[in-house]
């Protein structure tokens, strides 16, 4: 019973958010046919240009979530052997795609 709480936990936040995406698209469809294609498309470059301006901020910040998460997992009472693990063979992969290549 307990695990079908947990998987309940889990499943209904996540139908939530796909049901909500698909609102979302009706609505835009719906505005679409109603003749503000024009302007839905003039918000669309606004928020495009938003996102590539502030895009450079994701970069550190991600790599500051990876070394935080990295140091809670070396502390005993929180990280284990096998997180520790984890993180080391993940912090060389990250390495090399921020590497350009030689070629």
């Amino acid at each position: 019973m307990a695990t079908l709480f947990e998987f309940l936990g889990f499943a209904l936040p996540l139908a939530g958010l796909f049901v909500l995406g698909v609102a979302f698209w009706a609505v835009g469809q719906f505005l679409r046919r109603k003749g503000y294609g024009d302007q839905l498309d003039r918000l669309d470059v606004r928020v495009s240009n938003v996102k590539r301006r502030t895009g450079w901020m994701a970069s550190p910040l991600s790599g500051a979530v990876v070394g935080i998460l990295r140091g809670i997992s070396r502390v005993p009472l929180l990280g284990t052997k096998r997180n520790r693990a984890m993180w080391d063979a993940f912090e060389p992969k990250g390495q090399q795609r921020q590497k350009p290549d030689d070629k």
